[in-house]
């Protein structure tokens, strides 16, 4: 045996002396029986194996060092378990080196655009790091966020509610704020029943599971949310995607999927970086022909499309779709994300669906700004006509510059380059000239198309744009 071993057999060899009634260690022989030559039985069995897994840092399985009856035994187990903690060891330390995020592109250029840290409000101008910017970034569509009437309303709860009332909503969090807001947005949005969730992420990830089993197929368009397609992979569903806002390719997959109990169509009514709505009419016709089950993510439109901001079902009037989900983060101005459509359904989501019976409910205070918002909402008009006077505005004149565009028919669209490191350049351009844009790299957009989304929101003023399209043409001459 090697010197190793040899001083692992000498520790064994201690402990089996200080437990047994043999305190020769001489006699203690390879061979050796622990309970016939050694006096170790059952009770000094235990007390060895704790004094192993203290000697050696490590866990003896009580069913494995039973059936040890020899010295020889206990080594070979003792050199067994330190030879696979070391594998352990190993394959730990290569799966953390493993877990690493790809920032060459972004520490080639000495900017990373991702979670920068923005000190100030969503006003006209955004400070982030010190930099004042004119934000094409965030989702405030309608200038919301920083609205004192809705600061006012949530400061009044605050006050009488505190922070958080610490709570999932079927214990002790569903105050009568909270169930005044879901209301609320089912009425807005001519529907039944709503729920609150503390995101809008939350509130699409546990539908699938809850409402899906093995007989049933979700057909979701290829560009819909994370939220939806992760939700989608936790059920036991068989899964197919159709090409983006392909209503034919559609229509071919539930032509085939007639045995199926059920068949969920899964669209976005705005989709988020493409900046371009659902055929919602033709979407609700085919779910009629073929008797499928719509559930609409409506995040990006609520707020913002339809004359009084319903969203996309305003769009096409068509209000009688089985599922809605949305954002109250966006044209909301505020926090948190809701379920909303038949009563039958949201009730049974009220006891069965994890991520709203188990997440601590949205704090009142925050169920009040969004009240507020939603009252306001509808009378917004004047600021929709000026986001798409806006998104018209420099869309048209990037477009006559000979920007790639995405075809948008909302107040959003996106830039796209031709790989990921243009579109990182041309980012830190536009922030060092003044200009937020996020940009959106696979594998969040497909791999030939990445891009800088745009959204110029109800917060900016002509000037803003027309610095944003003196700022683009610059950056087109020098860097595309």
């Amino acid at each position: 045996m090697d010197k190793k071993n040899n001083e692992m057999i000498d520790k064994i060899k201690k402990i089996l002396l200080e437990v047994g009634t043999n305190k020769d260690i001489e006699k203690i022989k390879i061979d050796a029986q622990l309970e016939k030559d050694l006096g170790i039985d059952s009770f000094g069995a235990l007390e060895v194996l704790f004094s192993l897994e203290q000697e050696f840092g490590i866990t003896i399985s009580d069913r494995d060092f039973s059936k040890v009856r020899t010295v020889r035994n206990m080594v070979n187990q003792i050199d067994a378990i330190l030879k696979g903690e070391k594998v352990k060891e190993d394959k730990k330390k290569n799966f953390l080196e493993n877990l690493q995020t790809d920032k060459s592109e972004a520490e080639k250029l000495g900017f990373n655009p991702y979670y920068k840290l923005i000190e100030s409000n969503l006003d006209r101008k955004i400070l982030i790091e010190g930099k004042e910017l004119i934000s094409l970034g965030s989702n405030d569509y309608l200038g919301l966020a920083n609205d004192e009437r809705i600061k006012g309303k949530s400061k009044k709860v605050l006050e009488k509610y505190g922070i958080s009332m610490c709570g999932t909503p079927i214990v002790v969090g569903q105050t009568d704020i909270n169930r005044k807001l879901e209301i609320k947005i089912a009425e807005f949005l001519k529907q039944e029943d709503a729920l609150i969730f503390p995101s809008g992420f939350q509130a699409n990830i546990g539908v699938f599971k809850t409402l899906c089993d093995s007989e049933d197929i979700i057909i979701a368009d290829k560009s819909a949310h994370s939220s939806l397609i992760e939700g989608a992979l936790m059920s036991n569903a068989s899964l197919r995607f159709f090409p983006f806002n392909d209503t034919s390719a559609l229509e071919e997959i539930l032509k085939v999927s007639q045995d199926y109990r059920m068949r969920f169509i899964v669209v976005e009514g705005l989709y988020s970086t493409e900046g371009t709505n659902t055929p919602l009419d033709a979407v609700s016709r085919l779910a009629k022909e073929y008797n499928a089950f719509i559930i609409l993510d409506d995040a990006h439109g609520v707020g913002v499309l339809g004359r009084e901001g319903r969203g996309v079902m305003e769009k096409y009037n068509i209000f009688d779709i089985d599922l809605i989900s949305g954002s109250l983060g966006k044209a909301i101005g505020c926090f948190g994300g809701f379920l909303t459509g038949r009563e039958k359904i949201i009730d049974f989501f009220r006891y069965r669906l994890p991520s709203y019976i188990y997440s601590t409910a949205l704090p009142p205070s925050v169920a009040a700004g969004c009240l507020c918002s939603i009252e306001l909402i509808p009378g917004l008009t004047d600021r929709r006509e000026k986001i798409e006077k806006f998104k018209n505005k420099l869309y048209n004149s990037l477009n006559n510059m000979g920007y790639n565009l995405t075809p948008a028919t909302s107040p959003l669209f996106s830039v796209i380059f031709e790989n990921t490191g243009k579109t990182l350049e041309v980012t830190k351009a536009l922030f060092e000239r003044g200009v937020y844009g996020t940009p959106f790299l696979p594998p969040s957009v497909p791999k030939e198309s990445p891009r800088i989304r745009l959204i110029p929101t109800a917060n900016l003023q002509e000037e803003d744009i027309d610095e944003i399209i003196k700022v683009f043409k610059e950056i087109k001459d020098l860097y595309l």
